[in-house]
């Protein structure tokens, strides 16, 4: 969804620019917009009825109306649904969600870490791999840890595009490929 992708980051700019800069202001959107997006995808029925274009549109929009009352969010929430209620995008709440939470952090100073592991990692060993990849990119790093069987040992990171490899496997597939250059 390569232009589902773009229409989201556009969303998410435009509900990120609704903070002015304000840093507490544009986390109380964020955490409207998430919990609106929580709700939706939690239930069933709101999910087909919000994400099925058969529905007719001014049903959509009675709905996600009752939604933000009920939730109690903000005008600017309610506008932000409107728009993606009128123009069909409603499928693009979580690619919004997440791409609004990448603006926020990023203004905040901090990024998301994507790590994998040869085993479950315990508490100490998170904290000292979080504070060495906040070091190396500068700034606040929060890690989403998850388990690779496929991996020998090590870890593998990916903090946006950036992807540093401390797995097993390619520790030897260097030192093979260093071996190969210094027999050839």
């Amino acid at each position: 969804m390569i232009g589902g992708t773009a229409i989201a980051r556009r969303n998410a700019r435009a509900v990120f620019g609704l903070g002015e800069g304000d840093p507490a202001r544009t986390g109380t959107l964020l955490e409207e917009f998430e919990a609106l997006t929580d709700e939706i995808l939690a239930s069933d029925d709101l999910r087909r009825s919000l994400l099925t274009p058969l529905f007719p549109r001014a049903e959509r929009q009675g709905v996600i109306d009752e939604l933000v009352r009920a939730l109690g969010l903000s005008p600017e929430i309610r506008a932000t649904a409107a728009v993606l209620v009128n123009e069909n995008r409603m499928r693009l709440f979580p690619l919004i969600r997440d791409e609004l939470r990448t603006l926020v952090d990023e203004m905040a100073g901090r990024v998301e870490a994507r790590v994998s592991s040869a085993r479950p990692l315990e508490d100490a060993q998170r904290e000292q791999l979080r504070q060495a990849l906040s070091r190396r990119v500068g700034a606040d790093v929060t890690l989403e840890v998850s388990v690779d069987p496929e991996l020998i040992g090590g870890v593998v990171a990916r903090i946006g595009d950036l992807l540093l490899d401390g797995s097993v496997r390619t520790q030897l597939e260097n030192l093979g490929a260093s071996l190969r250059k210094g027999s050839a």
